[in-house]
């Protein structure tokens, strides 16, 4: 039975033990260091139970920092005091009145007690021309001595730089400065005074060296060297009790060279030194810059005895760094056969990835293996193959995108989302070129716009969103513009494709001149052609046999059609010269109007053998308008009924009122129209095309000076139709309602 369980649970085992040592980054560096850890981990805690805590070097050392931040704070602190009592001399009521009128024995009467009592060793007191007021020195028995006239106290360079400024609120200065009376140096701050708001002198407080030696021996618990003048020791704590001989050989022995005196001096905080000899004892050496405020003053040293820390257990050092060392050369060597065994590989795919970044997409990894690197080295080889024939696709389709526009003969110009245009072909820029040279001849100005929106032919291409012209000296350019939008709907910016137009403008000109011109050339002969014929028809009707009365009856007729084209050439003139056609406007009732329209074409309907119908309502309200332009409207409208209607259909005009408006049907059986051909339905110059030139005469101006008509009155004109099935067009009108019922219109 046991043996059972022990081969079910065998394959299990070993298929944990497979994926342990499987070829994998966490197999071969997880596994390893894991190993390595726990053998640095027992030998480091072997480590720490065994040796003291530090060696002595690093516990005097640190002593010796401590030391340092003492001095430090103990002379933070005296400068605390020096400014306490400096602003309590320079705030003592009546103080600044006295040294402005130069008053001396007012100045010591009020500055002298407060020295007194805080007291400071060296007092001064200087006006704002740098003549002193007060200068008292504390002796050692504590009484004081004035000593006006004896030390030149504009000469220092903090009170000078205190008087340059001329700032009573100016930030305090100080320095270390020997004083000639008592050749001692003294630790000095001076600070402004003023009277309202203007500077009334300065106040320098001191303390000799010699009292703040002492002080920073007793709290740093080391001895204390000050240097100056670039390493030159003035002051120590070892030259307690000694001869003045002895002092002076003791400070050369401690000065130290320039060198080090300046590193010390840009330091922010105490660094430990050398070691040095005084006095046949050993002692470290730690040095610091003297800074308070913003101010380097000099630097110090605090200097320990080396056996002022015994250490405990120092044989047994060196055998326990030779076993911290070996461990961590072999934490070291372990991992930089690690760590080559797994970069190797990687290294070369930077470098192939590197290769690729640059452009060359022929560069492959070339790594076989069967780990996640191995893995994602053949990715990234696929991914190349496939960027590489991706960027030849795409190269391909930017050379044939560069070819077709090339190829146009059109300018296309890029707006991106900056507003700055990119030139796309050789033609836009030639097109740029050629409108700065024209800028000197005229400035820019669009053209008039037409009105897209209102053609019902006009069905603009996707991409044409805007169309407008320009003139620029003797340049006309249409511009058609439209957005650059991604898959996602993104704006990337704006195509623009420029086109010369100037000789289509000036065809076009030239058309319309040459329209208007021959149209009212022609209709005063046509006039005379058409009175005559009507008059021989009056007076000779019953002398002409029935041919020639036939013949005078087709001069008539034709003699309107060529009056209808010439009228219809006048309108559509007028319109592209002025946009809108005058109207001459009055109430109008559409029943009447359509009647007489029907009595004057009724015989030729008839006689095309074609049935025709008017329904007309009993009542129905007027419109405003032009009663000759309608009337034009609708006999183009009829007229196109019949025209387009075969023999056998019929012809209705309906007239009908509904929500505030007339509204005019005309309806036909003829051959209808198809989607296509109504787009262009009222373009002007336009013909239907599935018809012959011989069954229907025209310029193909009615139906696009119809539009225009209708639309000058404020209204629409509508279009139902099928091909085979005739058509319906509506002329929708707004009524005058309080004129509804009315007669009488023309």
């Amino acid at each position: 039975m046991v043996r059972e369980q022990e081969s079910e649970q065998w394959p299990a085992w070993r298929q944990r033990l497979r994926r342990l040592l499987a070829p994998n980054i966490r197999g071969k560096i997880i596994l390893p260091y894991l190993i390595l850890t726990l053998i640095v981990a027992i030998s480091g805690t072997y480590v720490v139970t065994s040796l003291v805590a530090s060696t002595l070097d690093e516990r005097l050392t640190n002593q010796l920092l401590e030391a340092g931040r003492v001095v430090s704070d103990s002379l933070a602190r005296r400068e605390m005091s020096h400014l306490e009592s400096a602003r309590t001399v320079a705030f003592t009521v009546g103080l600044a009145e006295a040294v402005q009128a130069g008053d001396r024995e007012t100045v010591i009467a009020l500055a002298q007690p407060v020295a007194v009592v805080r007291g400071v060793e060296n007092l001064i007191v200087v006006d704002t021309q740098g003549q002193e007021m007060l200068h008292m020195l504390r002796r050692a028995d504590g009484s004081y001595e004035f000593a006006e006239g004896q030390f030149d106290t504009a000469a220092l360079w903090m009170v000078q730089a205190l008087l340059e400024t001329g700032n009573p609120n100016e930030l305090p200065k100080r320095g270390l400065v020997v004083h000639p009376l008592d050749q001692r140096y003294y630790y000095l701050t001076a600070i402004p005074f003023g009277l309202k708001d203007r500077m009334a002198g300065v106040v320098v407080v001191g303390t000799s060296l010699d009292t703040l030696l002492p002080y920073f021996k007793i709290t740093s618990l080391a001895d204390v060297v000050i240097y100056l003048d670039g390493g030159r020791a003035v002051a120590t704590t070892f030259t307690v009790a000694e001869q003045p001989a002895d002092v002076t050989a003791l400070l050369d022995e401690l000065s130290t060279t320039p060198a080090l005196y300046e590193s010390a001096l840009s330091n922010t905080s105490s660094t430990a030194g050398e070691n040095v000899r005084i006095r046949g004892r050993s002692y470290r050496l730690a040095r610091g810059p003297i800074r308070v405020g913003n101010d380097n003053l000099g630097v110090f040293a605090v200097a320990l005895p080396s056996q002022f820390i015994i250490r405990a257990g120092t044989t047994s050092r060196n055998t326990y760094a030779l076993i911290f060392s070996a461990a961590m050369a072999g934490v070291i060597l372990v991992g930089y056969l690690i760590s080559q065994h797994i970069t190797r590989p990687l290294s070369r795919l930077v470098r192939t990835s590197q290769a690729v970044a640059e452009g060359d997409l022929e560069q492959r990894t070339g790594i076989v293996s069967a780990d996640e690197i191995g893995i994602l080295a053949d990715t990234f080889d696929e991914m190349t193959g496939r960027l590489s024939e991706r960027t030849r696709a795409l190269e391909e389709a930017i050379g044939r995108m560069r070819a077709i526009l090339s190829s146009i003969g059109d300018g296309v110009v890029l707006e991106d989302m900056e507003g700055k245009l990119v030139p796309l072909n050789v033609a836009a820029e030639l097109l740029l070129e050629e409108m700065a040279d024209n800028f000197a001849l005229g400035p820019l100005r669009e053209l008039s716009v037409e009105d897209y929106d209102q053609m019902a032919d006009f069905q603009p291409s996707p991409w044409l969103l805007e169309r407008r012209r320009f003139q620029v000296g003797r340049k006309v350019i249409s511009a058609h513009s439209a957005a650059v939008r991604t898959d996602d709907g993104e704006h990337l910016g704006t195509v623009i494709v420029l086109r010369d137009v100037t000789a289509e403008a000036e065809a076009e000109r030239l058309k319309d001149a040459f329209i208007t011109h021959v149209s009212h050339e022609l209709r005063t002969p046509l006039t005379a052609i058409k009175g005559y014929s009507e008059l021989l028809l009056v007076t000779a009707g019953d002398a002409l046999d029935k041919e020639k009365l036939g013949f005078l009856e087709t001069i008539s007729r034709h003699t309107d059609n060529l009056v209808a084209m010439i009228n219809e050439l006048l309108d559509f003139s007028e319109m592209e010269a002025g946009g809108r056609l005058s109207l001459r406007r009055r109430p109008v009732q559409l029943t009447t109007l359509v009647e007489e329209i029907a009595d004057e074409v009724r015989p030729q309907i008839q006689e095309k053998g074609l049935m025709f119908q008017v329904d007309t309502p009993a009542e129905l309200s007027p419109v405003d308008a032009d009663p000759r332009r309608l009337r034009w409207a609708v006999i183009n409208l009829v007229r196109n009924a019949w025209q387009y209607t075969p023999t056998g259909g019929s012809v209705t005009l309906r007239l009908s009122e509904h929500d505030g408006q007339v509204i005019l049907d005309v309806i036909d059986t003829g051959i209808g129209i198809s989607p296509e051909n109504q787009k262009h339905l009222f373009s002007r110059f336009y013909r239907v095309t599935n018809v012959t030139a011989d069954d229907v005469r025209g310029l193909g101006l009615g139906l696009y000076v119809t539009r225009a008509i209708v639309e000058a009155h404020g209204g629409s004109l509508q279009i139902v139709s099928k091909r085979g099935f005739g058509s319906t067009f509506s002329v929708i009108l707004p009524a005058l309602q309080d004129h509804k019922g009315e007669k009488g219109a023309d």
